[in-house]
């Protein structure tokens, strides 16, 4: 399709005509052109391990708008949206085993200060040739692929997100707090966060010089109660999960175990065995 300019009116339209059609899960997706190329941040996926290279995506939270969506994702990348400059299609996606869709609309965007992409956090980036990605969607292009995988990493270590081993300092030798940072670390997806790791995450050292490392999760989960800390359904069904294995906070199973993948259903279970000392 031809990229269309940004109304008010056509956003609007987006998000309705959605609804209309019963799907109600809908993402963002945007490309971003610097100096003749395409910014992809590597998204790892479940386990942060098999990752794929992709457009900057991210789900639109209740009673966000398309545009303030956008910005939180940026933000997250450590950039300010600009100007949102035209919309380029969207894309249908099966998104769990129910085979619940979700909607990506992708747009073209500026930011303020490109480079300063990932300044702070853990996430890999790539400012991509689109003559090499045939399927990417750009500015003057459509959006075939708006959040679908574009490149496979040639390489990718088998590594552990940051403060795993202080982590698992602290729950040495206690069974349930060991089950439910061993799932937190496992997921994947928090601790690769600086939103998550500077405020609920804190550091210390024992006398030996050990460094270890506690979670505040009554505090983490006030946050998501609150909508204060913006997450998908899985990070959120996944932390509660971990909260309530390392620290007793009580949570609803049919909740949080509805819509989880088979991976994620079988750390949960190795993490449940742990606990009983299995």
């Amino acid at each position: 399709m031809t990229p269309l300019p940004i109304t008010e009116e056509l956003l609007h339209q987006l998000v309705a005509s959605s609804h209309a059609e019963d799907v109600t899960e809908i993402a963002v997706a945007c490309t971003i052109d610097h100096d003749g190329r395409t910014l992809l941040i590597a998204e790892p996926g479940l386990n942060f391990i098999d990752g794929t290279w992709e457009l900057p995506t991210g789900w639109v939270l209740s009673g966000e708008t398309l545009t303030d969506a956008l910005a939180r994702v940026l933000a997250a990348l450590g950039l300010e949206l600009d100007e949102v400059t035209s919309y380029l299609g969207h894309r249908d996606r099966v998104i769990d085993v129910e085979e619940v869709v979700a909607r990506v609309f992708c747009f073209a965007v500026t930011v303020t200060r490109p480079d300063r992409v990932c300044r702070s956090a853990l996430i890999g980036h790539w400012w991509a040739d689109p003559c090499d990605l045939p399927q990417l969607p750009t500015s003057s292009g459509p959006c075939s692929n708006a959040a679908g995988t574009t490149r496979t990493p040639t390489s990718r270590s088998d590594r552990d997100p940051p403060l795993a081993e202080p982590l698992r300092t602290w729950a040495h030798g206690l069974c349930a707090l060991q089950a439910g940072i061993e799932l937190f670390i496992r997921h994947g997806t928090w601790l690769h966060r600086n939103d998550f790791r500077d405020r609920f995450v804190h550091l210390d050292t024992i006398t030996n010089g050990t460094e270890l490392a506690t979670i505040d999760w009554l505090a983490a989960i006030a946050a998501i109660d609150t909508g204060d800390l913006p997450c998908s359904g899985g990070e959120r069904r996944m932390l509660r999960l971990a909260a309530s294995l390392a620290d007793g906070i009580p949570v609803d199973l049919r909740d949080a175990l509805t819509g989880l993948d088979d991976r994620n259903l079988d750390l949960v279970s190795q993490a449940v065995l742990h606990t009983a000392g299995r």
